[in-house]
């Protein structure tokens, strides 16, 4: 009889262990880091409409970097009402990485993609994630998704002055036929650490199309 309840035990075990959601074994602290979306943000190199970002490969023949706005949200996996909140749950964000890669399959960095880049976030804090309702916090982040050096190396710097098609005259940006444009997915990825050193990450993605695109008032 003994072993019966045993083997029911071990059952039972298994069986709570394979109706918990993904959601909730993706690391072992208490909390979900998410990337809820990315925009462009407003620079002299890079624009964007909808999902994608547009980076201008040479802007009035200086190169200038893309920034983007990452919108970074910490949620309770508990999210019992009746929990308190706690200095010692603070969630800090430490560094973001930047792979591009393409859809065709061709994603050599330094020929087909640019390289992939990583940066620093300053240790941003995160205070605790309410309860309830009030179960998630988001701060907007502030990353560079293409660097000056980007765009002075293959394969952006090879797209420089391929959509002039007369002396003094770019045609307007999609508009030379096939040819002159890296249409990429920059995977973004943001490491974080609870108070107490464990790790956290979230990922998001967002379309960069590259090209030497026509220059305001051209």
């Amino acid at each position: 009889m003994k072993s019966l309840k045993l083997v029911l035990i071990a059952m039972a075990s298994l069986g709570a262990a394979a109706c918990t959601p993904d959601w909730a074994t993706q690391n072992e602290t208490g909390f979900i880091l998410e990337i809820a979306s990315i925009t462009a943000a407003a620079t002299d190199g890079g624009s964007g409409t909808g999902g994608e970002i547009r980076s201008d490969v040479l802007t009035d023949g200086s190169v200038f970097n893309d920034d983007a706005v990452v919108a970074v949200n910490v949620l309770r996996k508990n999210n019992n009402a009746d929990l308190g909140t706690s200095p010692v749950e603070h969630v800090y964000l430490d560094r973001y990485e930047v792979l591009y890669f393409r859809t065709d399959g061709r994603n050599t960095e330094g020929v087909d993609v640019p390289f992939r880049i990583t940066g620093p976030l300053g240790n941003l804090r995160f205070h605790t994630a309410g309860p309830g309702g009030q179960g998630e916090v988001e701060q907007n982040v502030n990353i560079t998704i293409v660097r000056h050096s980007a765009k002075l190396e293959p394969p952006l710097s090879n797209l420089r002055n391929v959509l002039i098609t007369n002396p003094g005259q770019l045609t307007a940006p999609f508009e030379f036929p096939g040819q002159g444009i890296i249409t990429t997915v920059a995977e973004i990825t943001i490491h974080g650490h609870t108070i107490q050193g464990d790790g956290l990450e979230a990922k998001g993605r967002v379309q960069v199309t590259f090209a030497d695109f026509a220059d305001p008032g051209a």
